[in-house]
């Protein structure tokens, strides 16, 4: 768990030009820091289904209604914001690639789904 909350912390963290430490940790109030961090728990809390009271296993000093206002609020901004959308879509493709299991995990996925369809024409 805690290599998929560093991974999506690096990723957020690089697309919003934000120092991670500062992402991870509750003491700065840029702009570029919080968007990262509100990017960050909203893929934790919807999909990694770690729990707003959990949070603040892995991001210090965060109480779960910090987490949250910041999850109600990037819900919102992606509604609002094509920018943002678009930020979030490339997030989600960087985290898709990495997984528990590695960053080949995708492509190992897609060869085995290869394999099946040819083992089934086979049988035809």
């Amino acid at each position: 768990m805690k290599r998929i909350v560093k991974e999506a912390a690096r990723v957020s963290s690089n697309l919003w030009n934000a120092d991670i430490k500062r992402v991870l940790g509750n003491d700065c109030r840029k702009e570029h820091t919080i968007k990262a961090k509100r990017m960050l728990l909203y893929y934790l809390y919807n999909f990694v289904e770690i729990s707003h009271n959990q949070m603040k296993l892995h991001i210090k000093g965060l109480d779960h209604a910090t987490s949250i206002y910041h999850c109600t609020q990037f819900n919102k901004d992606l509604e609002e914001s094509d920018f943002i959308a678009m930020k979030f879509a490339h997030f989600m493709g960087e985290m898709k690639a990495y997984s528990i299991y590695g960053e080949e995990f995708e492509q190992k996925k897609k060869e085995l789904e290869i394999l099946k369809r040819e083992i089934i024409n086979l049988k035809k």
